[in-house]
């Protein structure tokens, strides 16, 4: 589980700390730094998982913008494989536009599992003992650049960053069909389809969420991958016909409804991720879809959270969500003066008690943080 965030010099957090618990929800104005926090940790993920360039991650113009400093800090402390890994980055940029990576260390119960620092590398093997150290100079990760030499612990932190799925769904980008397998999500998830081929090898899984669909869409039987040609897959979903319950009609995802789009991505996402160690990171989960529609999806997801099974980070401004989710003390108000750093505050019902309203209402009158 991931446990703690600090971020300094990117965008709008500056010496910027944040702990988490199991099921997390950020709430605040538009422009309050909510979604900064989810681009940082892409940004993190990209670099740890995409044998990506540290100049095509991380760009000089997300320095703060009151600060001289051109030197951004990065930590991330996550929970599992028995113990409690802390990983640190800090990327230096430079006038020329391009960037190095400063240091780069991993530790697992505070012992060293790698450190690349002024052009040195240091591993240890999982005994806690240390091979000689040896020069390293390269703008990629040391730990996904030498991920074949690296000890199991370090392997396993490096699987976990994969399971990490950031996103803001937006039903009309995501894309009919796919050419291949991927791993990850993109952020707007048009590559839904080609994640969905990866992940529904869980077969296990497959008939619980077909119930769960056969609930949520009308005479919905099941779904099946057709070629379109000898490299492109389409997903299709199959319905009853209303007047013909002997004739299956295919509906590509181009076809349903940005609705049911929605809700399609949403229940997959949970179901086939709960019980493997994923956390997600979804921006407004509730846009397209109605009440009646994200209460069950919201309640089922508390469930899995509370179980243990699922870890949720989720940014909102609907009023369900926040009354739902603040019966426990899981919710964060970020806000932000101009040209100024973001704040966070933990908030829970517990600030509702003596107005009697509930905390949507003290939101939408101003009125959370100042007496009524």
């Amino acid at each position: 589980m991931l446990k703690r965030i600090y971020i300094d010099n990117f965008r709008d957090l500056e010496n910027f700390e944040l702990n988490f618990d199991s099921i997390n929800l950020f709430l605040g104005g538009n422009g309050s730094g909510k979604s900064t926090v989810f681009e940082s940790l892409r940004k993190i993920q990209e670099f740890l998982t995409m044998y990506c360039d540290a100049g095509e991650v991380f760009h000089s113009s997300d320095c703060t913008r009151w600060q001289t400093s051109r030197l951004q800090r990065f930590e991330l402390e996550i929970s599992g494989n028995g113990g409690n890994y802390k990983y640190e980055l800090a990327i230096e940029h430079h006038i020329q536009h391009n960037c190095h990576v400063k240091y780069e260390r991993l530790y697992f119960n505070n012992n060293l599992l790698l450190k690349i620092d002024n052009g040195k590398c240091k591993l240890a093997r999982d005994d806690n003992s240390y091979l000689s150290e040896f020069p390293f100079s390269s703008s990629h990760s040391a730990i996904l650049f030498l991920l074949e030499s690296a000890s199991a612990k370090q392997k396993w932190f490096q699987e976990r960053m994969e399971r990490l799925i950031i996103v803001q769904a937006i039903p009309s980008f995501i894309e009919n069909g796919s050419r291949k397998e991927e791993v990850q999500l993109d952020y707007k998830m048009e590559n839904f389809v080609s994640w969905y081929r990866y992940i529904i090898h869980r077969k296990d899984k497959t008939s619980e969420l077909n119930n769960i669909f056969k609930t949520l869409f009308n005479n919905f039987v099941d779904f099946k991958f057709e070629y379109l040609n000898e490299e492109f897959l389409i997903l299709k979903l199959q319905f009853l016909a209303s007047e013909d319950k002997t004739k299956i009609i295919d509906y590509r995802l181009s076809e349903l409804s940005d609705g049911q789009k929605a809700l399609f991505a949403l229940y997959s996402l949970m179901y086939f991720t709960q019980s493997e160690d994923y956390t997600l990171c979804i921006d407004e989960p509730e846009n397209f879809l109605a009440l009646s529609e994200i209460q069950p999806w919201l309640i089922q997801l508390y469930d899995f959270c509370s179980e243990g099974k699922l870890q949720a980070l989720l940014i909102s401004h609907h009023p369900e969500l926040i009354n739902y989710l603040l019966a426990s003390p899981i919710g964060y108000w970020f806000e932000r003066q101009s040209n100024a750093p973001v704040r966070v505050k933990k908030i829970s019902n517990e600030v509702a008690k003596n107005t009697g309203l509930p905390i949507s209402e003290l939101i939408a009158r101003g009125w959370l943080y100042e007496p009524a």
